[in-house]
């Protein structure tokens, strides 16, 4: 089983494929990381600056990969730095389909959280919206961007499940939401179009970086391995 994880990268700390890759490895999988930005330390750490992979970059180390690849592969993706890397992945994925390659997306649309609201260009959330979610199996957004790209309320997790039937709508097989509040807790919620299950922790006083990173990937992975929903 091979991952493409196509994804940030930090020189310190544990985001991105900083955090992906180790925990698809972890898993058993053989995890290739093709990085979208380069940043010394995750923004929300203090000032910084970023180096963003070309579109055309992203094409062709993906086409390569994909090419290196006889057996089971999947894509994962998680943060880009622009619609233009998101199209032309979306294309060599489609490319590859075509071709005959059964290659489940599962798909992280980075761009926001309730703490920092939007931190993308809204390009890049329109190509989620319009182009990434029909093409995906899997979509795992948190509370915040599930509402976005629904244009629903999100408060509960009676919401979750209708906003998630929503994008269901339009391709995807499942969609696991992270961060939903529930009374003196937070949740995640998988939806399905018939089914739905929640998982309820005491919400903690903490802005941890990374974890729904290192979600995704395990989500994702554990799901790809052949485990149930």
């Amino acid at each position: 089983m091979d991952f493409i994880s196509l994804q940030s990268r930090v020189v310190w700390g544990y985001v991105g494929n900083a955090v992906a890759i180790p925990t698809l490895q972890t898993l058993g999988i053989n995890a290739w990381p093709v990085d979208t930005v380069l940043y010394p330390h995750h923004p929300g750490h203090g000032p910084t600056f970023r180096h963003a992979a070309a579109a055309a970059d992203i094409g062709a180390l993906l086409t390569a990969a994909m090419d290196c690849i006889d057996g089971p592969l999947s894509l994962l993706s998680g943060y880009l730095a622009d619609s233009g890397q998101g199209q032309t992945a979306l294309s060599v994925l489609e490319k590859a389909r075509a071709g005959g390659r059964a290659i489940p997306f599962y798909l992280d649309p980075v761009f926001g959280d309730d703490a920092e609201g939007t931190y993308v260009a809204p390009s890049l959330v329109t190509f989620f919206r319009a182009a990434a979610i029909p093409a995906a199996t899997l979509v795992m957004p948190n509370r915040f961007e599930l509402a976005t790209l629904t244009a629903m309320t999100v408060e509960t997790p009676a919401d979750a499940v209708r906003a998630a039937r929503q994008l269901i709508r339009q391709g995807p097989q499942l969609v696991l939401v992270s961060s939903v509040p529930a009374v003196e807790a937070i949740t995640n919620i998988l939806v399905s179009n018939d089914q739905a299950w929640i998982c309820r922790v005491k919400k903690q006083p903490l802005l941890a970086k990374g974890t729904g990173d290192m979600f995704s990937a395990a989500f994702s992975g554990l799901l790809a391995s052949g485990h149930s929903p």
